[in-house]
C-alpha cells in the first residue's frame, strides 16, 4: 500500500479541521469547576454543550475555577473530560445515565426518549464533533452499522437515505440485551434444523445470511 494512501485519513482530518475552525473570530470561553467532584464537572460540561449559543467552530479558551492552567493543557483536559461523558455516562457511581451500550466494537446509542427530549443526545453529538474538530480524543468501539448509518444520513451525496440505511451491516453482537441475543440465536438454530429436515442440506450462517451446502 503506498504511503500516500496510509496518510490520507490524517490529511482528510486536517483538511476538515482547517475548513471548519474559525481562526479569525473571538474565542469561545468555557468556565467549569471540579471543586465539587467529577460528576459536578460533567454536569457543568454537559450544560455548556446544551447551550445553543456555544460556538463550536471558534477557537477554545478553557478555565477551571480555582486553577491557574493556561493554553492548550486545559483545553485537552476539558475535551478529555467531555468525552468521558460520552463513553462512561453521567450520574452517580453504580447507575449512571449512559448514552451508548453494548460490547466493544458493537456499541449502539441507548433507546431513551427522555435523553432526546432533554437535549442530552444532541449535546453528546456536539461533544463528539467538538472533540474531533479541536484535537481531542475520538469515540471508539461503535458498531459498524451505527457508523454507516451516521455516514448515510449525514452525507450530501446520498440521495435516498432509506435505501442507504436498509442495508446496514447489523449482526447479533450489535444487540446489547444478551437474553434477546440468545433468543434470536435459538430461532436461527431452529430455522437451520427445519431447512435440513426438509431439504437435507446443511445451512450455515454467514453474517446475517444463510448459506446451504
Amino acid at each position: 500500500m503506498p504511503a500516500s494512501d496510509i496518510a490520507l485519513p490524517e490529511v482528510s482530518l486536517e483538511t476538515f479541521r482547517d475548513e471548519n475552525t474559525d481562526e479569525a473570530g473571538p474565542r469561545q470561553s468555557f468556565v467549569v469547576s471540579r471543586q465539587e467532584g467529577s460528576e459536578e464537572l460533567k454536569n457543568d460540561i454537559l450544560s455548556c454543550y446544551k447551550n445553543s449559543h456555544c460556538r463550536l467552530k471558534a477557537k477554545m479558551r478553557v478555565r477551571f475555577e480555582g486553577e491557574g492552567g493556561l493554553g492548550s493543557g486545559p483545553i485537552r483536559e476539558f475535551l478529555l473530560c467531555a468525552m468521558k461523558i460520552v463513553q462512561d455516562g453521567i450520574g452517580k457511581e453504580g447507575k449512571p445515565v449512559i448514552f451508548f451500550e453494548g460490547q466493544d466494537d458493537h456499541k449502539i446509542p441507548v433507546y431513551d426518549q427522555s435523553l432526546r427530549c432533554t437535549g442530552a443526545f444532541r449535546a453528546v453529538g456536539r461533544i463528539i464533533g467538538h472533540s474531533v474538530l479541536h484535537g481531542g480524543t475520538f469515540l471508539f468501539g461503535l458498531s459498524p452499522a451505527v457508523k454507516q448509518y451516521w455516514v448515510a444520513t449525514a452525507s450530501e451525496h446520498i440521495q435516498d437515505k432509506d435505501i442507504a440505511t436498509q442495508a446496514l451491516p447489523i449482526v447479533l453482537a450489535d444487540i446489547p440485551d444478551l437474553d434477546l441475543r440468545n433468543s434470536i440465536s435459538e430461532v436461527n438454530i431452529i430455522k437451520i434444523l427445519l431447512v435440513f429436515s426438509v431439504t437435507g442440506n446443511m445451512v450455515f450462517m454467514d453474517g446475517n445470511n444463510y448459506m446451504t451446502c
